[in-house]
């Protein structure tokens, strides 16, 4: 067997007795301990750090417990690994890592992060399971409590774990306190998640799924040279050519498509590091960063060839402007340019790059 739900087997090593352990003292005092420090805790922090906060206050008023880590995320990742730990024994944590598709091998107990709650269960120095070896060997664990942490947020779940040095420790103190804890833990990740995603949003387009304006803050920090000894970035704007004839003739629907067909086109063609920003429209800026106007030039010949290989409605084509960001120039700053060059290829016949020096 992978685990052994207390009590234990007297084959099994045992934990150091403990004298004078008194169960309901000691769930008086960590209860205790963190209504105090409620608002500390709360007050000012992120989510994560509040959780953070509440995991190192535990260890911190209890010498019995000697590790507690949480995880949260997707509920399809496929390795666990502790995202906030603390306690004697935080070196286990910071190895810790937990396959999803070994989790009926090591037991019951991991089927919280299924979202079923095991109850707690006895790990020894004879455990089948290598990181629950390591833990009764190395840090003087001998029993743990999984729990689920749940979310309402679509697709996400986690866990709280908590390692303790007293064999039945969970069983005695009991699990109601730590499962509150769990469930504040849910509401507080729920919490980040919504925000990251309504962020994530905030910063992308919902049609193409690229980033928009709203990002260009944040790329400018990474094109932005404040001296010329910095390496040098370049920008392309491009346009699709007569695309509101493409509206007017099959539709905006099947326009909505062909846009859809172009980001992705222009998304797979650029390097790992290039940014691409639905501008407005029918119009793409992609961001080089650390790109020479002559290599710029080539990532652009690349694009406008790539978007050839469209035909659905029709065979489409791109006009591109292409600049060099100067010194001391932002962004914003540096499509005026670029806007100037994709002016040059509009005129000058469309399905073309143009640069402006």
């Amino acid at each position: 067997m992978f685990f052994k739900k207390s009590p234990t087997s007297a084959s099994i090593p045992q934990a150091p007795a403990a004298s004078g352990f008194d169960p309901q003292r000691e769930r008086s005092v960590i209860a205790e301990m963190l209504l105090k420090r409620s608002a500390k805790l709360i007050l000012g922090r992120s989510e994560l750090e509040i959780i953070r906060g509440v995991c190192q206050a535990i260890v911190d008023v209890t010498s019995h417990i000697r590790l507690a880590w949480t995880w949260f995320g997707p509920t399809d990742t496929p390795t666990i690994r502790p995202q906030v730990y603390a306690g004697p024994a935080a070196a286990y944590a910071e190895s810790l890592s937990i396959e999803r598709n070994l989790l009926t091998r090591i037991g019951p107990a991991f089927t919280t992060l299924e979202g079923k709650s095991a109850g707690p269960f006895t790990v020894s120095q004879l455990s089948l399971f290598g990181p629950w070896r390591e833990a009764a060997r190395h840090h003087g664990i001998y029993h743990v409590l999984a729990l689920p942490i749940t979310s309402t947020f679509n697709g996400y779940s986690g866990i709280f774990v908590l390692y303790a040095d007293r064999d039945g420790y969970f069983d005695e103190v009991g699990e109601s306190l730590f499962a509150a804890l769990a469930e504040l833990f849910g509401s507080l990740m729920t919490v980040a998640a919504e925000r990251q995603e309504l962020q994530r949003a905030a910063y992308h387009d919902a049609l193409t799924g690229l980033l928009n304006r709203h990002a260009v803050d944040l790329i400018d920090r990474r094109v932005y040279r404040a001296s010329v000894s910095e390496p040098a970035s370049s920008i392309l704007l491009i346009d699709v050519d007569r695309f509101k004839s493409i509206n007017d003739r099959f539709g905006h629907d099947v326009g909505d498509k062909a846009l859809q067909a172009v980001a992705r086109v222009l998304t797979d063609a650029l390097r790992r590091g290039d940014e691409i920003i639905r501008w407005g429209g029918e119009e793409f800026l992609v961001c080089l960063p650390q790109t020479t106007l002559p290599d710029a030039l080539k990532v652009a010949e690349k694009l406008r060839r790539a978007v050839e290989g469209i035909t659905e409605p029709e065979q489409l084509t791109v006009s591109i402007g292409a600049c060099e960001i100067f010194t001391l120039q932002h962004l914003p700053q540096a499509v005026g340019r670029a806007d100037e060059a994709l002016f040059k290829a509009k005129s000058g016949g469309r399905n073309q790059v143009c640069v402006l020096p």
